[in-house]
């Protein structure tokens, strides 16, 4: 019964048109992952400083893109900016705050460097909610573990999205 439903399933998927996003182009010339590891990530600053939620953010996008390292002959940029919004709720008796919204935004565009042109143009958002206590430094240590968890989750978004962008501009190319 299960080598039926395995074959079964294979018959839909192979019908429909499925494919691993990160496999080989249809032309067996290359894959995706080579077309990505030609992306530079530059700097992600707040504002115009450094900061270390920027430095994550492009880490964890390092990690996705290039993992075996960065190139140095890119054919594409990737500029991200991004913005963080706090937000308090759950209030006591005493006014007091028990839960924080943490929501980081980023908007993010892919450059083609041979022509100039901005290929890719989105955003990547991302929410997380926790519990504020009464120790400043469990609240702090909250925040930056929530702050990680969002430049995951936005890095994992950003990288989803380019790699769908040219599996499809692969797929146009060669039908």
């Amino acid at each position: 019964m299960k080598f039926f439903l395995v074959l079964i399933s294979a018959i839909i998927l192979s019908g429909c048109g499925f494919k691993p996003m990160y496999g080989q182009f249809s032309d067996g010339q290359g894959d995706l992952r080579q077309v990505m590891a030609n992306i530079r990530v530059t700097d992600i600053t707040e504002q115009g400083r450094p900061s270390r939620i920027g430095q994550v953010i492009r880490n964890n996008l390092l990690d996705r893109l290039t993992p075996f390292g960065e190139t140095k002959s890119a054919e594409y940029v990737l500029k991200v900016a991004f913005l963080i919004e706090e937000h308090g709720y759950g209030i006591r008796e005493d006014e007091s705050v028990t839960l924080q919204n943490l929501k980081l935004v980023t908007s993010y565009q892919l450059e083609d460097l041979e022509t100039s042109k901005v290929v890719l143009d989105f955003a990547a958002r991302s929410l997380v909610t926790y519990d504020l206590a009464q120790s400043d430094y469990s609240n702090m240590i909250a925040r930056n573990a929530a702050l990680k968890r969002l430049s995951e989750e936005v890095a994992n978004q950003m990288a989803t999205r380019i790699g769908a962008f040219f599996s499809n501009a692969a797929s146009k190319e060669h039908p």
